[in-house]
């Protein structure tokens, strides 16, 4: 998740100038409800559509 973080943290900066942070916990909390979805046996392909 570092990794990606930063990707997207620096990709916001490079397009908007601002909002890295938002972007960051946005993508965490988005991960945080991929993570109970695939608990639930959902197959990845039906969370990321």
């Amino acid at each position: 998740f570092l990794n990606f973080s930063s990707d997207i943290s620096k990709v916001q900066d490079d397009e908007v100038g601002d909002g890295t942070t938002s972007v960051v916990v946005l993508a965490g909390e988005l991960l945080r409800e991929a993570e109970k979805l695939i608990a639930m046996k959902i197959h990845p392909m039906t969370i990321i559509s």
